[in-house]
């Protein structure tokens, strides 16, 4: 027994150095799978704990915000009747808002989280080739691993144990989230432990975590724009076409290269299982990003563009979608009981 607790006080010391090690090995080092999954596994426990913290203290401010709860309201007659109707579910508006309100603080923590994980890819995408600059690439990858893994917890957790877990978040929402993170849980570790050096492994992670951090970002911030008013909606529109063309860009023309480019080094080398399995993550995250990171903006940019014929625009950001108008788009109408979401303060994640 006494043995026993002495090797495990012995584990508890050394981890840090451990961490360390496996994080920033020297250029003659090759940290094993094990040690590797260890750091991703502290990284997962890591961002879960900073995610609890961020919705324990922006919940209830959430809650509280009339200015917030009226943005909600206004990405619902925007695009949100549209993406329930993709979902397949059947939330009314009031519902909509009681959702995105209790997600609102996981929102702000994922684009912080790509905007770290992205920075850390910055020294080699500036072109430093140090093995430090590569280290901090290669922890990019595995931060941007670990937050997956725990993402994924919290999605079982909540769809397991809350009671509206699965309406919260339904089938269809679960199947994206798994494409898309389906690149970084299956190739992330055996590529950084083949291919820690490889430019293309750095600027694939950059590109990935970067485009995603500002699109996350820049929705959030359209959220808030009301489009009644003149200057405000120029604003949304000339956002909305940047992030049509960083996305078209990122996702888009520079993914298919870095793939290419990455698909031909496997082949080179002969890695037959990594590059079997990156033809099929190639394909779905491919649909993902056209589906859900190009189409979105532009359909945005054609719907509130100056050119477009909707002249209702302004009636879009008053709230005149109606529990009759969600019912014959699919939605349905319910009574607001004081068991509501919003009314309640609760939260399960």
């Amino acid at each position: 027994m006494t043995d026993s607790m002495t090797n495990y006080s012995n584990t508890l010391t050394n981890l840090p150095t451990k961490l360390y090690s496996a994080a920033f090995p020297s250029e003659d080092e090759s940290p094993s799978s094990q040690d590797l999954m260890i750091l991703v596994s502290t990284i997962a426990v890591m961002w879960a704990a900073i995610f609890s913290v961020l919705h324990r203290y922006l919940h209830p401010y959430a809650m509280r915000q009339q200015w917030l709860k009226d943005a909600m309201g206004r990405e619902y007659d925007r695009v949100g009747l549209s993406m329930c109707k993709a979902l397949r579910v059947k939330w009314t508006r009031q519902r909509y808002i009681e959702i995105m309100l209790n997600d609102w603080p996981k929102m702000q923590g994922i684009y912080l989280q790509h905007f770290i994980g992205g920075a850390l890819c910055l020294p080699a995408v500036l072109g430093y080739t140090d093995a430090w600059a590569a280290n901090l690439a290669c922890l990019g990858v595995l931060s941007e691993m670990g937050w997956e893994m725990s993402d994924m917890a919290d999605i079982v957790i909540t769809r397991s144990t809350a009671i509206d877990g699965k309406e919260r978040i339904p089938d269809t929402l679960v199947m994206i989230m798994s494409i898309h993170h389906s690149m970084t849980l299956t190739l992330g570790l055996p590529l950084v432990m083949k291919y820690r050096q490889l430019r293309t492994l750095h600027l694939l992670t950059f590109n990935l975590q970067w485009a995603a951090a500002l699109a996350i970002s820049a929705n959030e911030y359209c959220k808030m724009l009301d489009l009644k008013n003149h200057t405000q909606l120029w604003t949304f529109r000339i956002v909305n076409g940047i992030c049509f063309g960083i996305m078209a860009w990122m996702r888009g023309i520079y993914w298919l290269y870095l793939c290419a480019q990455l698909h031909m080094r496997l082949l080179e080398d002969e890695e037959y299982t990594m590059m079997c399995v990156g033809i099929v993550i190639y394909v779905l995250i491919t649909g993902f990003n056209v589906m859900l990171c190009i189409y979105p903006f532009g359909k945005k940019m054609m719907k509130f563009g100056p050119r477009s014929k909707k002249v209702e625009l302004v009636a879009l950001d008053e709230g005149e979608v109606s529990d009759d108008d969600a019912e014959k788009e699919g939605g349905v109408r319910v009574s607001h009981s004081t068991n509501s979401l919003m009314e309640k303060g609760d939260t399960c994640k």
